[in-house]
């Protein structure tokens, strides 16, 4: 397939578009230059070959009228010819463009799949194409890389954490420790806490994007919140739950990621909260809704669902509660949003 640019080959369709309609039109023509251009003297040949007087000539009026008339043939052909242009031509000439438009729309790096692009004979689609396909590819590269290193890291990081966090129970069990070396042992093992949890939440998110977890099945919303019930009162602690189950819709899901996701709903509400505050639970149709009682300002829907974010320097946790949220509920194509109304902050999940 011969290549050329798009405005050589706009260019020659219009051409053969022009031309195709000039032939048609050609029985027009013919029928101008008999009635018009050539009439007076087709009515001379015949007057002399019948041997009768020259008649009265309107030369000038059927040459005015020829010309009119073939202008506006002409003009009416080349506007057709445009017409065709912009909305047939064109639209089959840009045809691979919005395919590859299309197939780019709907390229996801968590899939790591690499579309298909369509072949064209335009040079500027080639280079169009080729260029998307390198780039989508290096970022492809790039995300993999990225995915494995972070699953990776967070292997290698379990058994140290692991070795140092039992060195420290065994140094608290010393019998000889003075009171300073015990705060600063327990110290060294909160920190040793955060970073297991840490590391824990980083395998997650990596597990969640490497798309292990594959195995699905059909759970009861509600029965599945009363089993989690009584850890999630656990994790409330002085804080009162209220259920407010309106309906029970069946998911399609993941028991694991669901009860994460849960779980970090809880841990968040309860966080956020104030002493003897209250959580509600409610299922209303196709959507979980969890608010919380809270003397904190509204926080900032567009950064809360980011990853290590932390709306203030006095915030627990090491800002990845909410990025689990959003990431479960991506994986199993449910949306999460974020409300403050009635002084309660509101996490709605719809599925």
């Amino acid at each position: 397939m011969k290549r050329r640019s798009l405005s050589q080959k706009m260019l020659m369709q219009f051409a053969g578009c022009m031309a195709v309609l000039l032939l048609l039109a050609t029985p027009l023509f013919y029928f101008l230059t008999k009635h018009y251009y050539a009439e007076d003297m087709i009515d001379i040949i015949e007057a002399v070959g019948q041997g009768q007087p020259i008649p009265a000539l309107d030369l000038e009026q059927d040459i005015m009228q020829g010309v009119m008339l073939q202008f506006g043939i002409i003009a009416l052909i080349l506007a057709v010819v445009i017409v065709l242009t912009v909305r047939f031509i064109s639209r089959r000439l840009w045809k691979p463009f919005d395919e590859t438009l299309h197939r780019v729309e709907g390229f996801r790096l968590e899939n790591g799949i690499l579309p298909v692009l369509p072949a064209s004979a335009v040079s500027e689609f080639i280079r169009l194409n080729t260029t998307l396909q390198t780039l989508m590819q290096n970022n492809l590269t790039s995300y993999r890389m990225q995915k494995e290193f972070t699953e990776n890291a967070s292997h290698e990081l379990q058994t140290p954490l692991a070795v140092f966090q039992s060195k420290l129970d065994l140094l608290l069990q010393q019998p000889d420790l003075t009171e300073r070396q015990a705060e600063l042992i327990q110290g060294l093992y909160e920190t040793s806490n955060r970073l297991a949890r840490l590391n824990r939440n980083l395998l997650l998110l990596a597990k969640i994007d490497n798309h292990q977890y594959g195995q699905m099945e059909e759970i009861n919303l509600a029965a599945f919140l009363h089993e989690l019930l009584p850890s999630l009162e656990c994790l409330a602690g002085d804080i009162v739950l209220h259920k407010e189950f309106h309906g029970s819709p069946v998911l399609h899901a993941n028991r694991t990621l669901l009860e994460s996701l849960m779980n970090n709903l809880i841990v968040n509400a309860v966080r956020h909260n104030r002493p003897g505050g209250e959580i509600t639970l409610a299922i209303v149709g196709k959507q979980f809704v969890i608010s919380n009682t809270s003397d904190e300002l509204p926080l900032d829907g567009t950064l809360i669902f980011n990853r290590f974010y932390l709306p203030s320097e006095k915030t627990k946790g090491n800002g990845l509660g909410l990025a689990i949220v959003k990431a479960v509920c991506e994986y199993h194509g449910w949306t999460v949003s974020y409300q403050h109304k009635h002084g309660e902050h509101c996490f709605i999940v719809d599925f």
